[in-house]
């Protein structure tokens, strides 16, 4: 900026502008000179400040008619009070603006390397130094400030303009450098490129994996299996002939009238009155005969945490039928005993009574890695609800009374909520009341959760293993292996009695518990395929928190699902004449994307039953597609005069009795590429040929059956008939040249045949065969001189050593006569010495 790149020009320009003598005036003056000229220095090139000279004359022109008359006694005392206090109060530090923190390991290292020998040194001046000199500057030239006061006044417009934009706290006291300074010479860079990590990680899912999942939902259903057997036996114990005759003694005979009292026409309540007071005593008596003496070892049937599953459990727990009645005779045992054995006395007193037991398998909805739950829970609260209890029928409500004799002591006949049902946290942890099961007196077996569960359609079906139609159906199986009667008019009445328990459920009140929910669902969870019914209302509403709208819920039965017309033919149904689309969708191609045309939806109310054109008599033709098919995706869309044979060997039995005929595509394959195969599952042709070509297939089957077998006969005979040439050959060999000993590597069968042309045996002596090395202590002997061979006087000996050179010989030479014939020629030698 011209006229202030030194702060000597600064103080000549301060110099010029002298105030007037009053101290108040001066103070505030000196201190905006002073705010003014730091600006000036550390913004020397902004716009803004760029005639500074005109700028404080401005600021001086308006600082003197505002501070030019004298100020008022009171004033005066007022303010110079005001002055004393502020000078005797502490004044506090001057905050500092927090700047933007560096890293600790910065991404980028640079070093600079400069030419210049030393360091540049700045040299800073206080500056109450330049304050004072501006004072004294201002009282010798106090004329030439007057004269500037007629300044034109265009620095009082800038003074008004730019005075707001800069504040006294923005800036801070800075001094000028004592000389100019010298250009930098050459600058080396080096950057250093490694990353450094990343402070902020993820934090580690507490969720297991894949596998883990699978696993846990297999171990899951194998221990529902082996609940559900330790049931089904404790079951069939309780029905042991001795064992009730020996309870029935327990019970009075008043007792028995009011376990079976008669039926009360005018007030049915009355008899069951009277059953409950029954029950009410045995239950009594029950309680004085069973005594617990211990506890559950270990957690008894409650469920177990997966880490606790990975703990291998040494003890041996084997409990038989006849120390089964004995306990329960003599009346010690933990709960769980307790509880089958009051089952036992209702059905020795001949009390429609069954065994309920909660199943507790481990939770496989729990996907956790590790359990971070408190399980310091004190017994009482842990095991407060029971694992077995009792359910007696009353035949005059026709309902199923409950009956806990040994935990709570209660008896109940449930209409909204259980008093069994479990609740709080430290009595949920091992007892989670998911599967109910009970088991009568005739070996019947039924899942009655829906009675002991309040919300079982939106929390309980979460935690069960049926949420699923493939987990569903398993369940289903497992429990008909089990169940043993046959269906009485007591599972209708407690199906009717399920049904009503479903629809007073009533609507969940929040997100979570209407996902996936049997009976209703939200308006923003229709799929696209979904259209509410016309006329139908919403059954209810949800508030959802932060958001002002509310959402719609509707019931399941009032959603039509809608598809289009190729979907409802895959059906077996077609588009009535007339019908009108319910909604329209993108259309969508074999890549996955949308086209700009729309396909029709329609409701299975706008369409009907396709019926297939049917076959011509007498020669059986039908009537097939452009692929010369016919298309059978349901069994409706056969023809009503024609059947379907489903056999590999259909079609090759059709062409071959000639007889009209027509491949049925069943289903289609979707491939990679997004490509579609027809998968032929079989035939159709008239009825009067289904005859024929079912004989056909008979034969074509035990054709290729005989094929099959003449094929395994002949390989067989192929590698019998091998194995004989081979020994005949061998045979032939011995015969005509003599046996021939195998010679093994390393050695040889009686020593023969194992000395080297000079006749040296190997002494066997491997001490000093020790890897190529000379051991320590291991001399190296001379090797001693050869000493001429003596001749053998034995003539036996010479003979049988030329003998064995001999047959040598002639091994040799035979080994080279069968490497120079060929095969045929060796067989038809074979050949001819047999016919002789």
């Amino acid at each position: 900026m011209a006229g202030l790149s030194t702060p000597r020009n600064l103080r000549a320009t301060l110099s010029s502008i002298t105030p007037q003598e009053s101290r108040i005036s001066t103070y505030v003056y000196v201190y905006n000179v002073r705010v003014c000229m730091v600006k000036a220095y550390r913004y020397g090139t902004s716009p803004k400040l760029k005639n500074v000279k005109s700028y404080l004359q401005g600021f001086y022109i308006k600082h003197e008619q505002t501070m030019g008359k004298k100020l008022s006694p009171e004033y005066f005392k007022l303010i110079r009070d005001v002055l004393r206090e502020k000078k005797d109060e502490p004044q506090r530090p001057l905050k500092r603006k927090r700047g933007r923190q560096p890293p600790k390991q910065p991404s980028e290292v640079i070093k600079v390397e400069s030419s210049s020998p030393e360091p540049e040194v700045i040299e800073v001046e206080s500056t109450d130094e330049l304050f004072e000199e501006a004072n004294e500057n201002d009282r010798n030239n106090e004329e030439n400030s007057s004269n500037d006061a007629h300044h034109d006044e265009g620095g009082d417009d800038d003074y008004n303009t730019d005075d707001n934009d800069y504040q006294s706290d923005e800036f801070e006291d800075v001094t000028e450098p004592v000389g100019t300074p010298e250009p930098l010479g050459d600058i080396s860079v080096s950057v250093d490129t490694r990353k450094t990590d990343s402070k902020v990680t993820k934090k580690a899912r507490n969720v297991v994996s894949n596998d883990e999942r699978h696993w846990r939902r297999y171990f899951h259903m194998a221990s529902l299996i082996g609940l559900l057997f330790h049931g089904y036996v404790r079951n069939d114990w309780i029905n042991n002939s001795k064992l009730q005759k020996k309870l029935c003694r327990l019970v009075p005979d008043k007792i028995l009238e009011n376990l079976h009292p008669e039926k009360d026409e005018e007030l049915p309540l009355r008899s069951t009155r009277k059953l409950l007071d029954g029950l009410k005593m045995c239950m009594e008596i029950w309680n004085k005969h069973w005594k617990i003496m211990k506890g559950y070892e270990g957690t008894g049937c409650y469920m177990k945490f997966w880490d606790e599953i990975r703990v291998p459990y040494n003890k041996r727990l084997r409990l038989t039928e006849k120390d089964f009645v004995k306990q329960v005779l003599k009346g010690v045992g933990d709960r769980d005993m307790a509880a089958q054995g009051f089952v036992a006395l209702l059905r020795s007193c001949n009390v429609n009574a069954r065994l309920i037991m909660s199943l507790q398998p481990p939770d496989f909805s729990d996907l956790k890695v590790a359990d971070t739950r408190n399980r310091h829970v004190s017994p009482s609260t842990l095991f407060k609800y029971p694992i077995f209890w009792c359910e007696v029928w009353d035949k005059f409500s026709k309902k199923w009374i409950t009956v806990d004799a040994i935990n709570l002591k209660t008896m109940e006949q449930i209409r909204s909520q259980s008093k069994l049902e479990p609740r709080g946290t430290g009595c949920c942890q091992r007892n989670m009341l998911r599967y109910v099961i009970g088991f009568d007196r005739k070996k019947g077996v039924r899942d009655v959760t829906r009675r002991y569960s309040h919300w079982f359609n939106c929390k309980c079906i979460r935690k069960r293993i049926t949420k699923d139609p493939q987990g569903d159906d398993w369940y289903a199986k497992v429990l008909k292996r089990l169940h043993e009667r046959k269906r009485t008019r007591m599972d209708d009445y407690e199906d009717e009695y399920f049904e009503q328990r479903d629809e007073s459920e009533g609507m969940p009140d929040n997100i979570q518990d209407l996902k996936n929910h049997p009976r209703y669902i939200l308006e923003k969870d229709l799929k696209i395929n979904q259209i509410v019914k016309p006329g139908c209302k919403e059954c209810g509403y949800l508030n959802v928190h932060n958001k002002k709208d509310l959402w719609k819920v509707y019931e399941k039965k009032n959603i039509l699902d809608l598809k289009s017309a190729r979907q409802w033919y895959m059906e077996g149904r077609v588009l009535k004449v007339g019908s009108r689309s319910m909604k329209k969708v993108p259309k969508r191609t074999r890549s996955g994307k949308e086209e700009d045309e729309e396909e029709n939806l329609y409701s299975c109310e706008d369409t009907e039953l396709y019926v297939p054109p049917l076959a011509s008599e007498p020669d059986g033709k039908i009537v097939k597609n452009a692929f010369e098919n016919i298309e059978v995706f349901v069994p409706s869309m056969i023809p009503y005069n024609c059947v379907l044979i489903k056999s590999d060997l259909a079609v090759k039995a059709a062409r071959l009795l000639r007889i009209e005929h027509a491949r049925a595509v069943t289903s289609f394959n979707f491939e990679k590429g997004r490509s579609t195969k027809p998968v032929i599952g079989g035939v159709v042709v008239a009825r009067w040929f289904k005859d024929a070509v079912l004989c056909a297939i008979e034969g074509l089957e035990n054709t290729a059956e005989q094929e099959d077998f003449e094929r395994r006969e002949l390989e067989n005979l192929t590698r019998w008939n091998l194995l004989l040439v081979k020994l005949r050959i061998k045979s032939e060999l011995n015969t005509t040249y003599g046996k021939v000993e195998e010679v093994h590597r390393g050695g040889s069968e009686n020593g023969a045949l194992d000395a080297n042309d000079h006749g040296e045996v190997d002494d066997g002596d491997d001490d000093e065969m020790m890897g190529g090395f000379i051991v320590e202590g291991h001399e190296v002997a001379p090797e001693p001189q050869r000493e001429p061979e003596i001749e053998a006087d034995d003539e036996d000996m010479n003979a049988s050593e030329e003998g064995q050179a001999e047959s040598k010989h002639r091994v040799d030479l035979q080994d080279g006569q069968d490497d120079n014939d060929s095969y045929d020629e060796f067989l038809d030698e074979l050949n001819m010495s047999e016919q002789d």
